[in-house]
């Protein structure tokens, strides 16, 4: 074998491993439907929600009560994390809500955390039972 093919190879090897740990599964992290997000709201008092999109996207919509800690941000390790309370994650779609599970699961090992599956999209009704209040 010569070397362009041996690096090609390596090059590759790398790129299947970089598309496996984006998409492995998060260790212990809940994936909450629509029924089982409000359920946890109805039952569970010290959550924190976490809106992990643009501050545009935020501002735009989001859940009542829920905090702005944008992707990026908690990549950068530029936002205090409440680690004393249960974690909610969101987005729009559900994509950077588990990304950024994978980070704090990375810094925070016994951190309970959950995301909305789907996210914003996933739920029907723009109202939640926190908003209700």
């Amino acid at each position: 074998m010569d070397t362009i093919t041996m690096l090609q190879i390596g090059l590759g090897i790398i790129f299947i491993i970089l598309i496996y740990d984006t998409f492995k599964p998060v260790k212990d992290l809940k994936q909450l439907s629509e029924a089982d997000f409000k359920e946890v709201l109805k039952k569970q008092k010290d959550i924190a929600i976490i809106d992990v999109r643009n501050p545009y996207e935020y501002q735009t919509n989001h859940i009542k009560g829920a905090i702005n800690f944008p992707l990026s941000k908690i990549k950068r390790n530029k936002v205090e994390i409440p680690t004393d309370k249960d974690i909610i994650l969101y987005c729009q779609t559900g994509i950077r809500s588990k990304q950024a599970a994978k980070v704090l699961r990375r810094r925070h090992k016994n951190l309970p955390l959950a995301h909305i599956k789907g996210g914003l999209y996933s739920l029907k009704a723009k109202e939640t039972p926190r908003e209700k209040r």
